[in-house]
């Protein structure tokens, strides 16, 4: 009998640690998922598209100089919401000579939630698309993704043409 009230001791132990690991204890941190990313309808984007331009010319000593690694381009977004934006990123969907897979150039924006695009301004990024190249006649898909400051995401395409720089 000893041993089968130790057995009923030992299965009792057990069963009360496996389901203390389950349970959540006070004071237990958790993780939640990061907000949805929502896709908009057409004019209810929070930033709009104010230009694609390119290609600019590379200055070396205050003279044009050809680039061989390939033409840059500028995208320039606006706020239009009434919330800063607090992340920016715009990929432009253009072909690339180089490996399998990589068809697109991401265009990361200077925006934080500590210095976040206030609404009604601008910015704009230049980048030089290594490997790549455009037609001034074709569109070329451009995805818009972004969090505002309340920590809401949202992510839309549009189609885009590459306009020469205003001279």
């Amino acid at each position: 009998m000893n041993k089968f009230l130790l057995f009923t001791t030992l299965l009792a132990l057990g069963s009360v640690l496996a389901v203390s690991g389950c349970s959540t204890k006070p004071g237990t941190t958790t993780t939640t998922a990061p907000p949805p990313t929502t896709t908009l309808p057409a004019g209810e984007e929070p930033v709009a598209l104010v230009s694609v331009s390119g290609p600019y010319p590379v200055y070396v000593d205050g003279k044009p100089l050809w680039n061989p690694g390939g033409p840059v381009v500028e995208i320039t977004l606006k706020n239009v919401s009434a919330e800063p934006v607090a992340s920016l990123t715009a990929d432009l969907g253009i072909e690339r000579a180089g490996p399998p897979g990589l068809s697109s150039f991401v265009f990361t924006f200077d925006v934080t939630s500590a210095a976040p695009l206030l609404p009604g301004s601008d910015i704009s990024v230049r980048q030089t698309l290594i490997g790549g190249g455009f037609s001034d006649n074709i569109n070329y898909l451009l995805t818009i993704n972004g969090t505002l400051q309340s920590g809401a995401g949202f992510a839309y395409t549009k189609q885009v043409l590459i306009t020469a720089p205003a001279q």
